[in-house]
């Protein structure tokens, strides 16, 4: 919802990296490896999931990694036997594709393409597109609000209101993003995004529908399907050394976005906000201090569907609540992580690297563009494991606390 969330299903893939990063070596040929890892995915919705991962990579001269194969088999006690295939393309360092197609013998299905290509116009240009139709049956809604509640308010003449529900979210996105570099480390980029989502019945046993639980907002059509066709522009500062494991560098964006019922939008609103990142290394490089930074704002009516206000909550926002636990139309956010380097290896043809990362967030949500964004924070601590396997794959696990207990989180890619 705020953005920052990754599809569900590529969090198998953290079993390559940090199996690469745990396993023995093999005597795979040094051109494929192929890699059978078994998979434990705890997710604070998902709750556990079981499976097997058999991963093939295919190497280059430099033994990097250029396509790489990883179908895998799951079973979770809510969503039942998942099977998946996907395939990830590195062609060149400057271009990338992934295709994913998994389908559970429940509700759940995942459908993903992506593209990457940053190599138009001598490199002055590049564009980035997908296409993701998701179905999940475990997405919980807690109400809006910085201080919603895990627990309803309970009347014995009026019945229970409030607290944790569950529904089926059916998101489909597509979207494209050209951009041009106008100078060395600034670029200027334009977002196409077409997304419609529908609020179904869940399938987590012991919870009520969120359209029982919240009857107010869903009297309000909150609920309803809805389709927006989103323009957002903008400008970047980026001088990371890499996009996806950088060692030193920032970023910096701001951007301005907007949906409009004349245009065909099923709501209008308009978002805007800004983003900051800097990696600094310590010492020769190990251990890295990451930081990040962001403020989101949307202004729209009261029918503004929930699913495109501002979230925090999940592996990527405050890392000890559940996905999407607080939402509301703005939020802020502010994290640092220590990564650190403990353990390298050659292995499967790979070098394969072990991080550990102590981190810290603070962030809220908040109704109004004029209300503080620092006045009521919500305060979370942990410690990430990291695989990592250079130039482009990094897999995590992560352990969160907040308020609310403990949050364990897998995934692909860094929170930030």
């Amino acid at each position: 919802m705020g953005g920052d969330e990754f599809p569900r299903s590529r969090r198998a893939l953290t079993a390559l990296a940090l199996g690469a990063a745990l396993l023995r070596p093999g005597a795979a040929h040094p051109a494929t490896s192929f890699i059978p890892i078994p998979e434990i995915i705890t997710d604070p919705n998902e709750g556990n999931t079981v499976g097997l991962l058999g991963v093939v990579l295919f190497l280059d001269q430099k033994d990097e990694i250029r396509y790489m194969l990883a179908p895998d088999l799951q079973y979770n006690r809510t969503k039942g036997v998942f099977p998946t295939f996907r395939l990830f393309g590195y062609p060149t360092p400057l271009r990338r594709y992934s295709i994913l197609v998994g389908k559970s013998t429940t509700r759940d299905e995942d459908y993903e393409l992506e593209l990457t290509d940053r190599g138009y116009w001598e490199e002055r240009a590049f564009i980035l597109a997908s296409f993701v139709h998701e179905r999940d049956s475990t997405d919980r809604f807690f109400g809006f609000g910085n201080e919603s509640r895990s627990t309803p308010r309970c009347d014995p003449v009026r019945g229970c209101v409030g607290g944790e529900s569950n529904y089926t979210g059916r998101n489909t996105v597509v979207q494209a993003t050209p951009g041009v570099w106008l100078l060395p480390n600034v670029n200027l980029s334009y977002r196409m995004r077409i997304r419609r989502f529908d609020v179904e019945r869940g399938q987590v046993s012991g919870l009520p529908f969120i359209g029982d639980r919240y009857r107010p907002a869903s009297t309000r059509g909150l609920f309803k399907p809805a389709l927006h066709w989103a323009h957002q522009v903008a400008l970047t500062y980026d001088s990371r050394d890499s996009f996806d494991i950088p060692t030193h560098g920032a970023l910096a964006l701001a951007y301005v976005e907007m949906a409009d019922r004349r245009l065909g939008s099923s709501t209008s609103f308009v978002k805007f906000g800004a983003e900051w990142r800097d990696f600094i290394p310590l010492r020769q490089g190990n251990p890295i201090l990451a930081l990040h930074a962001l403020a989101n704002y949307t202004s729209g009516d009261l029918k503004t569907p929930f699913w495109e206000q501002s979230s925090l909550g999940g592996r990527r926002t405050l890392r000890g609540f559940g996905s999407d636990r607080f939402i509301d139309f703005n939020r802020s956010l502010g994290a640092a992580e220590l990564r650190t380097r403990v353990w390298q290896r050659k292995l499967f043809g790979v070098n394969a690297e072990l991080e550990l990362a102590p981190f810290a967030e603070a962030g809220q949500v908040f109704r109004r563009v004029t209300d503080s964004p620092v006045s009521n924070l919500h305060f979370v601590y942990g410690l990430g494991f990291r695989g990592v396997v250079r130039p482009q794959i990094v897999g995590f696990v992560d352990v969160g606390r907040g308020s609310e207990g403990t949050a364990i989180f897998t995934g692909v890619d860094y929170p930030f």
